[in-house]
């Protein structure tokens, strides 16, 4: 491997926190002379995820449209094949990852999606919207007076555990725990610092959890799955759904509210146009910074037959690296995409959530949580403002903030 091959490779768990997030310079790059772009093995990358056989070459997609067609051809480009991540699993770790709801079989994926999606429909968003409210006001509450505190775990990340807890059913007495074996999972580079694999804490939770569903179904979203009897879900596959939902159930609406405050410090011409008029931008604006940050950064699929793509063949067996970060820098559908702009009139088309029929189904949810979060900052503590450099993840998956000291005017009592 040539030094340019070791600098310029996505298997490097220090790329995003050297870049303060995707390294945007190569995906230019690539899409301008190689968008479907081979990464070879990093030999110098310490295999982190547990149950993985290492980590093999993947063709790195950097354009919108590429991205967007290998989402919606399930037939061709497989999540069940080889999982949904860059770490390639065999055996027993394989057919765990077959069992995660974003990787099963296509009609299977299709027959859980039809039990879990009533709680994320509009109508059940709605009536839930003024508890959400009450939360964001009650986090807003215990830190308004003290002038500082650390953004992500004291404020950004307490409302969206908060609302998955009472999505999923999840007693209080969990919700600590949940949270912090959902936040270990997703930190994949360092979790050496967990006395107990989060993977393995999880599954454990969630099958006390089911037994108590099983025993007194309370209609919540895990009684639904475990009880359903259409489904008749195995061990491993509620396991892999309680997982999945842990971390994804708040990771993304997390680190979307810190990168907000963060952007907002660094463009202050576009806070100060939210300022003027909150309920004017503030959708917009979250779609721009869902599309500029994308916190998960990809996820991928495998060939299933050699075909090509955007002219580019590619071999069955080959994984693809679908590249959302790049997707959504892409000047083909964005204009001038590196610019932050609240007003940007196709914000919205941000694949930050995915498309096709693995989209996130939570996503009404997470921009209903934000919303709801940052109308009580603006209003409340509107000279918020990150003290220091915040401190990057160091992972090859997300773009996320896990530290951000910040500080304000305390709000008078």
């Amino acid at each position: 491997m040539t030094v340019a091959d070791m600098t310029e490779n996505l298997l490097d768990p220090g790329l995003f926190p050297a870049e303060q997030g995707p390294p945007h310079h190569l995906f230019d790059k690539w899409r301008a002379t190689d968008p479907v772009h081979w990464n070879p093995p990093n030999p110098h990358y310490v295999n982190a995820m547990p149950g993985s056989s290492g980590v093999k070459g993947f063709w790195v997609l950097t354009r919108y449209k590429d991205v967007y067609d290998v989402s919606m051809n399930q037939e061709l480009f497989s999540s069940h094949e080889n999982g949904i991540v860059v770490w390639d699993f065999e055996g027993e770790g394989l057919e765990r990852q077959r069992a995660n709801f974003m990787s099963m079989k296509p009609a299977d994926h299709t027959a859980v999606k039809k039990v879990i999606m009533p709680p994320f429909m509009p109508k059940a968003l709605n009536e839930i919207a003024p508890q959400i409210e009450r939360l964001a006001a009650e986090i807003i509450d215990s830190v308004a007076s003290r002038g500082h505190c650390e953004f992500v775990f004291d404020v950004a990340s307490r409302l969206p555990i908060a609302t998955f807890c009472e999505l999923m059913g999840i007693p209080e007495h969990y919700r600590n725990q949940v949270a912090d074996y959902g936040n270990a999972l997703a930190d994949v580079e360092s979790r050496s610092t967990h006395s107990l694999d989060p993977t393995i804490g999880l599954f454990g939770i969630a099958q006390e959890l089911a037994a108590e569903k099983r025993r007194n179904p309370d209609g919540r979203l895990l009684s639904a799955m475990v009880n359903d009897t259409t489904l008749n879900l195995d061990p491993m596959a509620i396991n892999q759904f309680f997982l999945v939902f842990a971390m994804a159930g708040h990771e993304t609406t997390r680190s979307t509210a810190v990168h907000f405050i963060n952007l907002m410090n660094r463009f202050p011409d576009q806070y100060a146009l939210l300022r003027s008029d909150f309920d004017a931008h503030i959708d917009n604006a979250i779609d721009e910074v869902l599309r500029y940050t994308s916190t998960t950064t990809n996820f991928t699929r495998t060939a299933l037959a050699d075909t090509e793509i955007g002219g580019h063949p590619v071999r069955k067996g080959d994984k693809i690296y679908m590249s959302y970060a790049a997707a959504n820098r892409d000047p083909a559908m964005f204009q001038d995409p590196h610019r932050f702009d609240i007003t940007r009139e196709n914000a919205k088309r941000h694949l930050a959530f995915g498309a096709g029929p693995h989209i996130c189904v939570g996503a009404r949810l997470a921009k209903m949580q934000l919303r709801a979060l940052l109308a009580q900052i603006v209003s409340r503590i509107p000279d918020i403002h990150p003290v220091g450099e915040p401190e990057w993840l160091r992972s090859v998956w997300f773009n996320a903030i896990i530290r951000m000291p910040v500080e304000f005017t305390p709000e008078l009592a």
